[in-house]
């Protein structure tokens, strides 16, 4: 059944027809508003209500939840996930797909969902979130807000775009992202493999990975090059190792994968001032083989080195 209201001279099918997660009916809004996917940016959008299902499944929503949507686009996901949790914070940088988001949810009454235009690399998002929902708890405190990421990342934005939201102030409970395939397994991968890196250890280093589910390039319009996956990043109350100075850890996990044909004795020459005689020295300290390479590395490895490091170099 659909439903009609008069909006500015217009009747417009709110329920039944008008679903973005439909190719057809998207394909006809983009057609209308002169829009086109722009490849360059990553958009590729959702066209599939199973895949849809599944990743809001995933995310396991509730009504105490505050979830932000990076990358929504046409709304596929926020659109579906504003009457089912406390509320929702798209975020878009392409302005015609914002005017056409704002307008999907004005036809359906959606005055929970709150639209943002703009790079999201260029955003506070812990101000952003304390603007539209700080309100909702005494003090503002955010670390009180069940506070979830659900969102088709711009694929060309993953790694930065994990870096900012992992690194951030953000109390997040869980991540629940759809990402290129290639890039779930390096989330998920093991030291050793091909697969590990830098950004492997971001990744185990804050949250507690899974790789859930491939998604074919079929369910995206336009049809991506790759395939793609979901997964979830479950951070805790604290990184799953401990360091003393997280600047030193970084710079070490960096320069280990920037010079991957290296070994990690070579790679490390001139890290933190230190030069290859000094890096031999730490190395035999925290029991790792000046010749081995540096995704042979693992997590609890790299902690224990920039311990080593830190006690060397700060009084």
């Amino acid at each position: 059944m659909n439903y009609f209201l008069v909006k500015e001279g217009k009747i417009n099918a709110i329920q039944g027809g008008r679903q973005v997660i439909s190719p057809s009916y998207l394909a006809k809004i983009l057609r209308e508003k002169g829009l086109a996917p722009r490849r360059s940016q990553g958009q590729h959008f959702l066209v599939d209500e199973n895949i849809r299902e599944r990743i809001l499944a995933a995310a396991s929503l509730s009504g105490n939840d505050y979830v932000l949507d990076i990358g929504a686009g046409p709304g596929a996901l926020s659109l579906a996930m504003v009457d089912r949790v406390a509320g929702v914070i798209a975020i878009e940088q392409d302005r015609g797909l914002v005017e056409l988001l704002k307008e999907e949810a004005d036809i359906r009454g959606l005055g929970g969902l709150k639209i943002i235009q703009g790079d999201v690399r260029r955003l506070d998002l812990e101000e952003l979130c304390w603007q539209h929902w700080g309100g909702a708890v005494p003090g503002r405190k955010l670390a009180m807000l069940n506070i979830k990421v659900v969102a088709n990342l711009p694929y060309y934005l993953t790694t930065p775009l994990l870096f900012q939201l992992l690194q951030s102030r953000l109390p997040l409970k869980s991540l629940v992202l759809m990402v290129q395939l290639e890039v779930a397994r390096r989330i998920n991968a093991e030291a050793g493999q091909k697969d590990y890196g830098l950004l492997t250890v971001l990744c185990q280093y804050y949250t507690k990975p899974s790789f859930l589910f491939k998604v074919s390039r079929g369910v995206f319009m336009p049809r991506p090059a790759v395939d793609s996956a979901v997964v979830l990043l479950e951070p805790g109350a604290r990184p799953n190792v401990q360091v003393s100075e997280e600047t030193l850890f970084w710079e070490i996990a960096r320069a280990a994968f920037q010079k991957r044909r290296k070994t990690i004795l070579n790679a490390l020459d001139g890290v933190a001032a230190q030069g290859k005689a000094q890096w031999k020295e730490l190395l035999k300290k925290a029991d790792i083989e000046p010749g081995c390479r540096g995704e042979t590395l693992k997590l609890a490895e790299f902690a224990k080195l920039s311990e080593i490091l830190y006690n060397k170099v700060v009084p």
